[in-house]
């Protein structure tokens, strides 16, 4: 069995640090133990528990590969008992940072999987076929269906997202769009800020004044108050933005300046 001497660097392995045990090669792939066992669990009161771990069984978390071995993370797990201060036995399965024991992969697979659905509008199959052979993880279209229901059901509403991103750095900015994404006839509108976050989205039959109006209105709502506007030609937006934020100073967007400078010029030669 090849020992690798050198430790890999990842998400995992930053926040386990403290479970670490080697790196080595079995059948061609790329393995990174872990024990939950060396952890220094501490009490409510901050002093070391004293546990009595139960039989040791073992997990393997693929984890996104662009070497030639695939990666996975292997963890020796067991469960623990320990005694609190009224003497009650208290049994407990250790916690493991940035992996799912139930889906076997790490949170890094799943948060690409998601981006590439949800950003990149790129199909299910496809996902699939780039995770088993780009990255190296033999998965499936129903696999990876079920990675991004799981995360859509747990996550927080449009507004709770805005707010946490509006607690993070206040926008002052916002560039507002529509897209046609794959899968439906329908337009989604989506108004990014100054550090090109997505802050909200909104479906609509069609770009059109009235949903530019009420989507806009929406975040104003919510408590932003737009300095600087930017969007394409379309009055559909150019409009609205005037009327629910009348201070802003408004600009074309820099891609669609380049677009129609490029167009004429063609037309021109």
């Amino acid at each position: 069995m090849p020992i690798i001497k050198i430790q890999f660097e990842s998400g995992v392995s930053n926040a386990n640090k403290d479970l670490f045990t080697r790196s080595y090669i079995e059948d061609s792939v790329t393995i990174m133990e872990f024990d939950t066992r060396l952890r220094k669990y501490k009490g409510d009161d901050g002093s070391k528990l004293k546990i009595k771990w139960g039989e040791c069984y073992k997990v393997d978390i693929n984890e996104l590969s662009t070497m030639y071995n695939a990666i996975k993370y292997r963890f020796i797990l067991a469960k623990g008992a320990y005694s609190d201060s009224n003497g009650n036995r208290i049994f407990f399965t250790p916690n493991i940072e940035e992996v799912s024991t139930a889906q076997h992969i790490s949170k890094s697979v799943v948060r690409l999987a998601c981006y590439l659905a949800v950003i990149c509008g790129v199909s299910l199959r496809n996902i699939a076929t780039i995770l088993t052979h780009l990255f190296l993880i033999d998965t499936t279209k129903s696999s990876v269906e079920r990675w991004i229901n799981e995360v859509g059901s747990s996550l927080p509403s449009e507004e709770e997202i805005l707010k946490k991103l509006m607690a993070i750095q206040m926008p002052s900015e916002c560039n507002i769009d529509g897209y046609y994404p794959m899968g439906t006839d329908n337009c989604v509108m989506v108004i990014k800020d100054e550090l090109d976050r997505i802050l909200i989205t909104q479906e609509v039959n069609s770009e059109n004044k009235e949903d530019a109006k009420k989507f806009l209105q929406k975040i104003k709502e919510l408590g932003i108050n737009i300095i600087y506007a930017f969007s394409d030609y379309s009055k559909s937006y150019i409009e609205p933005i005037k009327e629910v934020f009348p201070e802003a100073k408004f600009q074309a967007d820099h891609f669609h300046t380049v677009k129609n400078i490029w167009k004429n010029l063609k037309d021109t030669y």
